[in-house]
Formats: structure tokens, C-alpha cells, sequence
């Protein structure tokens, strides 16, 4: 279904208030249904936090969604523009609509700063003007703003500043990024966007225009394969965030990584088959995600 660019919680001042339990509701619904880590890892999380991290991922995926709205970059620019002014006003006891309502509780019960939200805005600004990134670490920018802020504020949830932890988290949460990119080629070349960084396609001989054609098929494997072990890096660089936060939030990051590995190996295994056939977890596979993490298992 296309998004609109006039988003329902960007709402008039008259609208009706979203009672609370209501707000988190539809939060969760949100996040369940377009992060497949949420509904395994977040079970592990107190009700209070799993709430507030559903109010944060309904924001991103809010801003995300116009972001990559199939329509001119000015209009999405514009609403997201609103959804600043919208974050802003809720934050500042005046929110409108479920998310902002679930959004501002969480940030006031839970002293959350306001600037993960504003770095995830400018991201997505990146994305509606359809930026194209030279280089990995061109790539690597973006994903601080685009990635980087939600495990900041997870762990900020949790009240870990341990700088370690913090570093740790980025390089998690950046490989997560990656991995969906990696992971939904095909649905972004479909609407334009393609996010390996342009020196990688010139090393491994891939022409953009070219790459749904069966001759490109075999750089493109070669390239998928190099992107996912660069990925798969970053995983092992974050594993030692699980050591340095509270046990119910580490067996909440081990299944978060478990999954985004787990969905790293399908997409290199599919390689080019990867533009028809979109890998996701299945039930089994998440249940084992589940009881690994449970018993301190990675992967």
C-alpha cells in the first residue's frame, strides 16, 4: 500500500486525544509487523521498555515510510519537515496521534534524549533526496544516522552510558542496516534506490543499469558476498555489547543479532537469486533464536 505524505499522526491541533494504552497498541502492531526481530527479541524486554522501544521503532518506520514514498523529493522533504514539528510539539507536552502519544510518554518516563530522533530525521532526509554513497564509509555516515540512534536509545532505556557499550551498539546496529539492505535489493531497485557504495560496484564490474540483467548476475554474487562478510565484521565488532548491559536487555540484543546473522547468511547464500526472492525468517528459525538467546547461545 503506498504511504501517504500526509501521515494520520501528523494531525490538526483539534484532533481527539489517543488515550495511552491505545497509542502503545498501535505501536506495537507497528513494530511487529515491519521489524521481523521485534516480535522475538523484544519478549525478553519489561513491559514498561518493549513499550517504549515499540514507540521508537513506530517512529522510525513513520519517517522511513515518507521517506521512501513514491513521490518527488520536495513532498517528502516537506512531510518530514512535519514530523520534526510534530516529534517537537509532542515532546514538548502537545502530541498528536497514537505515536507521538506513545513517543512522548516514552521519552518523558524514561528520560530519553531527543536527539537519536533528530540524527534518524536527518537521515531520512538523505534518503528523500535519493543520496548515492561513493564509498563504504560514505555508507558507514549514513548508517550513524540512520541505524546508530535506535541502539542508543535502547540503551538509553536501560541507563548504560558505558561508552564500550555505546560503541559496541553502533557497530550492531549499523550491521543491521546493512543486512536489510543486502536483504531488500530487489524491493529497492524496484523504487530507484540502491545503496551499495559505488566503489564496490566499479571493483566488482557491476553497472547499476545492468544489474537485473542474467549477464550481471555472477558479479553480483561476488559483490553480495563481499558486502555480507564487511557486514558480518561489523556483527562481530558489536558482540560485546551483549556483555556490558543488564540480562534481560543482552538476551534481548543476543536474539537481535542472531536474527540479523541469520538473515546475513540467507542473503549471501541466495546471492543474485536475491532480487526475486526476499529471505525472512521462518517460524522454526525465529523459535531458535529464541531459546539460544535465552540459554546465552550467539548466532
Amino acid at each position: 500500500m503506498p504511504f501517504s505524505l500526509a501521515p494520520a499522526e501528523v494531525e490538526p491541533p483539534e484532533a481527539e486525544p489517543v488515550p495511552l494504552h491505545e497509542a502503545y497498541r498501535a505501536c506495537e502492531e507497528i513494530a511487529r509487523a515491519h521489524y521481523e526481530n521485534f516480535p522475538v527479541a523484544s519478549r525478553f524486554l519489561p513491559t514498561d521498555r518493549r513499550i517504549a522501544l515499540a514507540a521508537i521503532y513506530a517512529f522510525a518506520r513513520q519517517a522511513d515510510d515518507i521517506a521512501d514514498a513514491q513521490a518527488p523529493s520536495e513532498d517528502r522533504l516537506r512531510a518530514l519537515d512535519a514530523i520534526e514539528a510534530a516529534l517537537l510539539r509532542a515532546v514538548d507536552g502537545a502530541p498528536q496521534g497514537a505515536i507521538f502519544t506513545a513517543l512522548a510518554d516514552a521519552v518523558e518516563r524514561h528520560r530519553l534524549p531527543v536527539e537519536p530522533f533528530l540524527d534518524l530525521l536527518h537521515a531520512f532526509r538523505m534518503d528523500a533526496r535519493d543520496a548515492t554513497f561513493p564509498t563504504w564509509d560514505d555508507l558507514l555516515a549514513y548508517c550513524r544516522g540512520s541505524a546508530n540512534p535506535v541502539g542508543r536509545l535502547v540503551l538509553a532505556l536501560h541507563n548504560v552510558e558505558d561508552p564500550e557499550a555505546v560503541r559496541a551498539s553502533d557497530a550492531v546496529c549499523t550491521a543491521l542496516q546493512l543486512t536489510n539492505f543486502w536483504q531488500d535489493l530487489g524491493q529497492d531497485l524496484a523504487r530507484g534506490r540502491l545503496f551499495f557504495p559505488l566503489e564496490d560496484l566499479n571493483h566488482f564490474a557491476v553497472d547499476p543499469k545492468e544489474l537485473t540483467r542474467p549477464s550481471s548476475r555472477a558479479a553480483l554474487s561476488r559483490l553480495l558476498t563481499h558486502e555480507c562478510r564487511a557486514t558480518r565484521d561489523l556483527f562481530a565488532r558489536g558482540a560485546p555489547v551483549v556483555r556490558a548491559t543488564p540480562l534481560l536487555l543482552s538476551i534481548h540484543l543476543r536474539a537481535t543479532i542472531a536474527g540479523g546473522l541469520a538473515i546475513l547468511r540467507a542473503t549471501e547464500r541466495l546471492g543474485w537469486r536475491v532480487l526475486e526472492r526476499r529471505p525472512k525468517l521462518s517460524g522454526p528459525a525465529r523459535a531458535g533464536i529464541a531459546i539460544r538467546a535465552l540459554i546465552g547461545l550467539d548466532g
